[in-house]
């Protein structure tokens, strides 16, 4: 599913504007974002939990030239979800 397709169907369900859902699916990833941005955490109660994880240093070898590196650690966006989204997707 698009994002567009996600915001038709939310307006469709909800009786609400496109153009008015779209402003709040904008405002809640733009907030979820900015949270991640300063490490903390943002727990959704039913959906699941957002957070920063760590990645450690990584070496691999460039197929091409064959030469070796490492990549340095780094933070990336983590999603866990919840017990009651697992139940839901699994039936």
């Amino acid at each position: 599913m698009t994002r567009s397709q996600l915001i038709t169907k939310v307006a469709s369900e909800t009786s609400i504007a496109a153009s008015e859902v779209e402003k709040v699916m904008d405002a809640v990833f733009g907030t979820i974002g900015d949270e991640l941005k300063v490490g903390a955490k943002v727990t959704i109660a039913g959906f699941g939990r957002f957070e920063m994880r760590q990645r450690s240093t990584k070496n691999f070898t460039n197929p091409k030239t064959k030469v070796a590196s490492k990549l340095s650690p780094t933070a990336i966006p983590g999603f866990k979800a919840s017990g009651r989204l697992k139940d839901k997707v699994s039936k």
